[in-house]
């Protein structure tokens, strides 16, 4: 039985490696059993670890394929999901809002902006609490980003990956996770968009751990040179919508289009988080390439976070 020792999820450090690998394992079986028939699932059927729970999703922050994935996932893992907006609680009574929800559900995903949020909700926890999202960090992603790359590339360790634009939650996460289990990565990031120095020094210290490195580039071009992935996000992340004029001309650079995927390895694969802005980061013709692995991406997040609750609740049935 898969299980994870820590009961929060906040940016992946709570992880060992061995449980990162083995959550991948996990993630990869619940893919391919929902793929079985009716009859397969009904005759292997037995309850699931959430069976009997409800878990709270908080989104300060929309979000469609959160709401899906988290969803859908709780569902098949036997419990209910139960979905608040972030207009339905009160930021500054924190600790009250948190303090009642916690005597009636098992578990919060919370989507949000500030991550010292979930930090406080963690020092008032008796039940898990797991990242949907902060401005800091996005794990989530990054966990189904490495099924991804698992799944197109077989073994992780030695792979090669290029992110390209904003050092925001996600190129955080990357960081923190990827090199971690031994893959390369490089980032570009226009100066003033870097990713958070001591973010990145932590990533540095568990890079280390996986025998793989950090590096940054000063061009996009110098990047993606012979990487196996090719990764962006939107320029303009929620929550910073004013600055959406400045980043269109800072980022202009920072484009995954034919000619710098031409620089990268022959079976590189083309990633993004999702929601794109087409014509922005990334060309149409990029979303529609072959090795475009936006959606698979998107799905992986139902499978990972499926495998992620499973080893939190099994250990806390």
């Amino acid at each position: 039985m898969f299980e994870i020792g820590s009961m929060h999820f906040l940016t992946g450090e709570e992880l060992s490696r061995a449980e990162l690998i083995e959550l991948l394992k996990v993630a990869e079986f619940f893919k391919v059993s929902r793929e079985k028939t009716r009859e397969e699932l009904l005759t292997s059927a037995s309850p699931g670890v959430l069976s009997g729970k409800t878990i709270a999703m908080i989104f300060e922050k929309p979000s469609l394929l959160t709401r899906l994935s988290f969803g859908v996932g709780i569902h098949e893992l036997g419990g209910h999901a139960l979905e608040l907006q972030g207009n339905q609680t009160k930021r500054k009574t924190l600790r009250m809002q948190f303090g009642s929800c916690r005597g009636m559900v098992h578990g919060v995903m919370l989507r949000t902006f500030e991550h010292s949020i979930l930090d406080r909700m963690v020092s008032l926890a008796k039940i898990p609490v797991v990242n949907g999202l902060s401005d800091s960090h996005h794990p989530c992603q990054a966990l189904a980003d490495l099924l991804t790359l698992k799944q197109n590339f077989g073994s992780l360790q030695g792979l090669r990956l290029a992110y390209i634009g904003d050092g925001n939650n996600v190129l955080h996460s990357l960081l923190l996770l990827a090199p971690f289990l031994g893959i390369d990565v490089h980032y570009a990031c226009p100066n003033g968009y870097l990713p958070d120095r001591e973010i990145l020094g932590r990533a540095q210290a568990r890079a280390i751990l996986g025998k793989a490195q950090i590096q940054k580039f000063e061009s996009p071009e110098g990047a993606v040179a012979g990487v196996h992935a090719i990764y962006t996000d939107v320029w303009t992340s929620m929550g910073f919508e004013e600055e959406n004029a400045l980043r269109v001309k800072v980022f202009a650079d920072y484009q995954i289009n034919r000619e710098l995927l031409s620089l990268a390895d022959p079976r590189a694969v083309i990633m993004h988080c999702l929601p794109m802005v087409k014509g922005s980061e990334i060309t149409a013709e990029m979303v529609e390439h072959p090795r475009a692995v936006l959606f698979q991406q998107a799905e992986n997040r139902l499978h990972a976070q499926k495998a992620l609750l499973h080893g939190i609740y099994s250990k806390r049935v």
